[in-house]
């Protein structure tokens, strides 16, 4: 194990004890921007200051009234010794799936950080946080998947909310345009096949790219949590059924306006700016998005990173 690798996990160990919401329902970044900085090659100073940096923002379970989360820890906790790390997920993920939009899918994301940082104390906290907020976005579909992607995004973009759909919290919108009219009967009829990943995670990463739009940002780190996961999924199909039907949300619940895509930085470039960074998204998405390249192929990837970065170079 190197240097980094083993900054990482005392600091993922000490992170236990941070609860996984702060801010009145906003989720803990903090092990998934560890993980990702890590794995860009962020040097163990670096993790330090960054944690030390972050921290100071949460909450101690201790600190929290306990509402379930608690028992649900501690059940993941000791199944997670008793069963394997591999055993227990690829069962847990058959329960967590019709729930993926869970905290606007930051219960998938912090999990796929969990089994990439291979810690398994990060993995029961994410897998909890995911059974803890688990969001399904609508009833079960009835009818037939037959409609081919692009089909589905034009019939997707041609809803109208018959009120308002705002607020900040993007989980908050999702729901909300899942009651819609029209919604339940068309966001489970995407026709599922070997692309369906792809188109997905092809879409969220152009829009990025092309919007620099907050919740397309996790729409994009979703697709890489996805794709993580995916070795312990035994229904892909299902799986892709119903994290469709929640991207499906968080494409309503968009405000993305499509402007130009940035000339694509050198990665190195990219990454440097990403590792300097305090913003955990920023982080997130590059790392998302340099781990989604080989399989979308072509720059957009790349554009989508360099937008994130220089999205936080005019923040700054």
């Amino acid at each position: 194990m190197n240097d980094t690798s083993s900054t990482l996990r005392r600091l993922l160990d000490q992170g236990l004890a941070r609860h996984p919401e702060y801010g009145g329902g906003l989720a803990n970044h903090l092990p998934m921007a560890l993980h990702a900085l890590q794995a860009l090659g962020a040097s163990s100073d670096r993790l330090r200051a960054f944690a030390a940096g972050h921290v100071r923002r949460l909450q101690r379970r201790s600190e929290v009234p306990d509402d379930g989360f608690e028992a649900r820890h501690a059940a993941f906790d000791a199944a997670i010794s008793r069963d394997g790390r591999d055993s227990m997920l690829r069962g847990a993920l058959v329960e967590l799936m019709p729930g993926v939009a869970a905290a606007a899918f930051h219960g998938l994301i912090r999990v796929a950080h969990a089994v990439q940082a291979e810690h398994d104390g990060e993995l029961a906290m994410g897998l909890a946080y995911w059974a803890h907020q688990h969001e399904a976005m609508g009833s079960s579909p009835s009818g037939a998947a037959d409609l081919p992607h692009a089909e589905w995004l034009a019939a997707l973009q041609a809803l109208r909310p018959t009120g308002a759909i705002d607020g900040r919290m993007i989980v908050r919108r999702m729901r909300r345009w899942s009651v819609e009219p029209g919604f339940a009967e068309l966001a489970p009829r995407l026709r599922i096949d070997d692309a369906t990943w792809q188109d997905l995670a092809a879409g969220a990463v152009a829009l990025y790219a092309a919007s620099g739009n907050f919740t397309v940002l996790h729409m994009v780190t979703a697709s890489h949590a996805l794709q993580v996961l995916m070795p312990w999924i035994d229904d892909r199909a299902a799986a892709l059924r119903h994290f469709s039907v929640a991207a499906a949300a968080a494409l309503k619940a968009t405000d993305a306006c499509p402007g130009t895509t940035p000339t694509a930085r050198p990665w190195s470039e990219v990454v440097r700016h990403a590792i300097a960074s305090d913003d955990e998204h920023v982080i997130k998405l590059v790392h998302a998005a340099r781990e989604l390249e080989q399989a979308l192929r072509g720059d957009v990837c790349r554009r989508a990173a360099t937008r994130a970065v220089n999205v936080a170079e005019v923040a700054a």
